[in-house]
């Protein structure tokens, strides 16, 4: 399985990550309001080391699979505006394909997740997937209604990283 490394929605340029991408992935982890809902109390804060580690496992997930986390950055001017794509995680003990995402604190409320993981449902449909979920933290609103548009079903509450998350699927 190999997806594109680079792929365009209408306003979103969705690629691969590079090298360069870790002062991208420190702006946006370091935003209080990011990282309100990826490490909360009583998780520690991301620390200078995470950006770089994160990069690289996200890197290294495209070397392995053949597909991964892209950057999202606008189509127009090129501004990086978060993290989405495709990325195994293991749920409640099983190997599952998770639908993430983050966008910056000022593209929030605009359709960019939507964008994003409608982009990235696609994908796993050409990549031949049949299931793939999403989680978010059981108070993220806003996480769960992009969920429910893209056509996800809320499964139920499931411990993940420590804390309970809501799961999300959907069948390919």
């Amino acid at each position: 399985m190999k997806a594109a490394e680079e792929i365009e929605t209408e306003r979103l340029r969705c690629h691969r990550p590079s090298a360069d991408s870790s002062a991208d992935y420190r702006r946006l982890f370091t935003e209080p309001e990011v990282e309100r809902w990826l490490r909360p109390p009583p998780m520690k804060r991301f620390e200078t080391s995470d950006f770089d580690r994160m990069l690289a496992r996200d890197r290294s997930h495209w070397q392995t699979h053949g597909f991964g986390p892209w950057c999202l950055c606008d189509r127009e001017t090129a501004e990086f505006i978060g993290r989405g794509g495709l990325n195994w995680t293991v749920v409640d003990g099983q190997d599952e394909i998770e639908l993430p995402w983050a966008v910056r604190t000022k593209f929030h409320g605009q359709g960019f997740a939507t964008e994003a993981a409608t982009a990235a449902l696609g994908t796993a449909r050409d990549l031949g997937l049949t299931r793939v979920v999403s989680l978010t933290l059981v108070e993220n609103r806003a996480s769960r209604r992009v969920m429910e548009k893209i056509g996800l079903r809320f499964e139920g509450n499931v411990p993940h990283a420590g804390l309970t998350h809501a799961l999300y699927s959907i069948e390919l």
